[in-house]
């Protein structure tokens, strides 16, 4: 017998059809995940005009939600309308675990080395349950995940791994120097199966951020000379650091995921 997905919702959706949301809100509910254990609070932004529009939209699923949610949907909405395309579902993923657990790859005195699991439940929980409920597009290039620092980190790691769930990936301020690297390794390991994909890939950070930019630089040179189906960009906000950079970051790889996508 399957174990089955224990769903807590706040916001409860009663009907087997889509439901007609006020876009105005952000639809809240809880999982508690069957991969590792853990129960996670998602918050689900809403483009204007959902309820009209025919067409599924794009996600952009955020980690860090509590931080980063509120302005990646307005950046979203604003970058969008500026643009004359359409917006997109944004949904913000809060923690479960500790932070240190769900987005490191591996166990170091600084991480518990639990992002497989983390992104299983993303792939095999998350995604199905989001894909179901909303008017939102299922394939791959219609995913996108956004991480700041070890969030950035997290987003490598399924950059990496499992690079058949997002098809496009906004890094900001990634901790790539994480375990000597360990990302870098996984990129060259798998790289005769990620040249083959389309992809978005920005990578953000402060000048000031000098024990991230090595790693980070490596990443997008090797993005500019093995991926030929991959759009990267190098993001370097002058006299910037680690905290600084982010909300510039996060309108930079906003504004660049639209007018690539």
């Amino acid at each position: 017998m399957k174990p089955f997905l224990v769903i807590t919702l706040i916001l409860a959706f009663t009907s087997c059809k889509k439901e007609e949301f006020n876009p105005e809100l952000i639809k809240e509910f809880a999982i508690s995940s069957t991969t590792n254990g853990e129960t996670y609070n998602i918050w689900v932004s809403l483009p204007e005009g959902y309820n009209q529009s025919a067409s599924p939209y794009s996600t952009i699923y955020v980690l860090d939600a509590k931080e980063n949610q509120e302005i990646v949907a307005k950046n979203s909405r604003d970058i969008s309308a500026d643009l004359n395309v359409q917006d997109v579902v944004v949904i913000g993923i809060g923690y479960g675990g500790p932070r240190d657990a769900d987005y490191t790859p591996t166990m170091t005195a600084t991480g518990k080395g639990k992002s497989e699991a983390f992104l299983n439940f993303i792939k095999n929980e998350l995604i199905p349950k989001i894909e179901t409920d909303f008017k939102v597009g299922r394939e791959r290039s219609n995913r996108t995940i956004i991480g700041h620092s070890y969030g950035g980190l997290f987003g490598a790691y399924a950059f990496t791994k499992q690079n058949q769930v997002f098809g496009n990936y906004l890094l900001l301020s990634p901790s790539l120097f994480y375990d000597r690297s360990v990302v870098l390794k996984y990129e060259q390991e798998q790289r005769p199966e990620l040249i083959t994909r389309p992809q978005l890939v920005f990578i953000g950070a402060g000048s000031n951020e000098q024990s991230l930019l090595p790693a980070n630089d490596l990443l997008y040179q090797r993005l500019v000379k093995y991926y030929p189906l991959a759009k990267s960009k190098f993001n370097l906000i002058n006299g910037k650091g680690h905290l600084s950079s982010k909300n510039q970051d996060i309108e930079d790889a906003i504004t660049f995921y639209f007018n690539n996508r």
